[in-house]
């Protein structure tokens, strides 16, 4: 653990947790280089063997990773009344699912689309760095509305 100024602490999270919580997020931000412009996109996911798959159009996105498949993967929370929040990032190649009986697999996992669109090609995110961390503060963030102030040491 470390402290950034004083009252906001970093803590990394272990591998294992940051699986957890890739996971439990219900959607993501993908980081593809599109006519090497980074461009970043939702999208809602499945972690399958600590990779992470989705299903995309054709379009910029697919474009994108088909031609420079070194992406990022990013999921997050926050409690903005606690000032709390942790992060995880998710470095990788992306890969386009071809194989049939890799396509029938990752057809039962619980991943359905948002948006409209066949959404006909599956895409694996194999990751080579995961890294996440937590940041949360030692004061309670005091409401202006609740009429609270800070005591003169700010706590």
């Amino acid at each position: 653990m470390a402290v950034i100024d004083g009252r906001t602490w970093l803590e990394h999270i272990d591998a294992r947790r940051c699986w957890e919580l890739v996971e439990s997020a219900p959607v993501g931000r993908i980081g593809v280089l599109n006519d090497s412009a980074p461009e970043i996109y939702p999208i809602n996911h499945a972690v399958d063997r600590q990779t992470i798959v989705f299903r995309t159009d054709p379009g910029t996105k697919l474009r994108g990773l088909l031609r420079s498949p070194a992406v990022c993967f990013e999921v997050d929370g926050v409690d903005p009344d606690e000032a709390t929040g942790w992060s995880v990032l998710v470095k990788g190649r992306a890969e386009q699912i071809r194989d049939p009986g890799e396509l029938r697999a990752v057809d039962r996992l619980p991943l359905r689309p948002w948006s409209l669109g066949d959404k006909a090609h599956w895409i694996r995110i194999m990751p080579s760095e995961v890294t996440g961390r937590r940041i949360w503060s030692r004061v309670p963030v005091q409401r202006e509305e609740e009429g609270d102030a800070p005591a003169p040491d700010g706590r």
